[in-house]
């Protein structure tokens, strides 16, 4: 057989080794959001619920500090997607509300703890499989229970103009990030459609963001039109190309905006793993192929953050510097920190554990976590993003004083 003609499993135009993708070159591009003369952009990892209540916590700790009501961009993948939508969608009442801490947690902390703390997604989308014997496919499913549970028929057009809230998802037929956003849906590749009279709502971008492969077939989108699309987007889980979130922020065009980056994603744990010979050694390749891209992507964060802390506050930003912070559910600040870390420390105990297990080894499940799980991983997100603030922007944080801690 000739070799040229032959298909291997191993062949990724990602790669090298095919076909090359190409831009599409069109002009429609995302509005900009509000001017802010302080901008900040926030990124949610995947996770499930885990990482959902931690990035609660974040956008707490961004009350907090005041910097809520500059927030200008908000880029998510599946469990940190479901925390982006319920922002999107309670953000013109906190914004009525003066983005103050209290609102946040009557709007968006605690509806989602009483929900997830008293009912199973999972049972929910269980007991609807029934559904899925028609049209209906499991991951539309999903996205119906999303919406009667969070978002309440919240379409994308409707979402405040204020932030640009990025939504991302794999595209399996571009090997790309396809993005949901509130104008435009699309990737590089197959070129960005207009979102206006398309009824698309933020539960069914929500669900292509979470569509684990396996739990969730990809999300096909036959009634979009893409300008140099050949097929249609096939879309499945958004932390399969990028579990940071932070692609869709990370070129020269946002220097200025001041980036928190929160990982919740899973552990790689090391040593001897069992299951059925083949899937569990296919899923252990996979693992360690979504470790590496992490742990590339992380690393470039960083770097570029570490170059923002050699410039002084009121000098202009080289190319490829940064001002932000990222953190994870299982970062160790050192115990020898900065005056304003050991302040922090001080004042607000730091709770990682719940039942004895660190949280940062909660499952990634949509399952029901009892409430005071919910509650320990607000206060984690919290916390990681306060302390992550003491150490390297202390000057972003109010006096401590003034601050209270999410409800444990």
């Amino acid at each position: 057989m000739n070799a040229h003609r032959m298909g291997w499993v191993v062949d990724s135009p990602a790669l090298g080794t095919g076909l090359q993708a190409h831009p599409c070159g069109d002009a429609l591009r995302p509005a900009e959001p509000l001017p802010a003369a302080d901008p900040v952009a926030v990124t949610f990892s995947g996770g499930g619920f885990r990482a959902t209540f931690s990035a609660l916590g974040v956008v707490r700790l961004l009350a907090d500090a005041g910097m809520l009501s500059g927030l200008r961009y908000a880029s998510s993948v599946s469990g940190g997607s479901v925390a982006n939508g319920l922002l999107a969608t309670a953000w013109p009442d906190l914004k009525q509300r003066d983005f103050t801490t209290a609102a946040v947690d009557e709007l968006l902390i605690d509806p989602a703890v009483t929900k997830v703390g008293s009912h199973s997604l999972k049972k929910a989308i269980l007991r609807g499989l029934w559904r899925t014997l028609g049209p209906m496919a499991r991951t539309e499913l999903l996205a119906r229970r999303l919406d009667e549970w969070f978002f309440h028929g919240t379409a994308l057009p409707d979402l405040d103009p204020d932030v640009r809230w990025i939504l991302n998802a794999g595209n399996l037929t571009t090997r790309a990030r396809f993005t949901f956003e509130r104008d435009v849906l699309g990737d590089y590749t197959i070129g960005l459609a207009a979102t206006a009279d398309t009824g698309l709502k933020l539960s069914l971008a929500v669900a292509a963001s979470a569509a684990v492969p396996g739990a969730f077939p990809p999300l096909v989108l036959k009634n979009a039109r893409f300008p140099c699309a050949t097929v249609a987007p096939a879309l499945l889980d958004g932390g399969t190309y990028d579990n940071t979130g932070s692609e869709a922020i990370d070129s020269e065009h946002y220097r200025d905006v001041f980036l928190l980056v929160l990982n919740a994603g899973g552990l790689l744990r090391p040593g001897a793993y069992g299951g059925i010979p083949v899937v569990r050694d296919l899923a252990r390749a996979n693992s360690l192929l979504y470790r590496q891209s992490t742990a590339l992507r992380t690393r470039l964060i960083v770097e570029r953050f570490q170059r923002g802390r050699s410039v002084g506050l009121d000098e202009e930003l080289p190319p490829g510097a940064r001002r932000g912070v990222l953190v994870g559910l299982a970062t160790d600040f050192p115990g020898n920190g900065s005056g304003r870390l050991n302040e922090w420390r001080d004042t607000f105990t730091e709770h990682r554990t719940h039942a004895s297990r660190d949280l940062s080894l909660v499952p990634t499940v949509f399952d029901r976590l009892e409430e005071p799980l919910c509650r320990a991983l607000v206060h984690r997100g919290w916390w990681l993003a306060g302390a992550g603030l003491a150490s390297f922007h202390p000057h972003r944080l109010p006096d401590l004083t003034s601050l209270k801690p999410p409800q444990l």
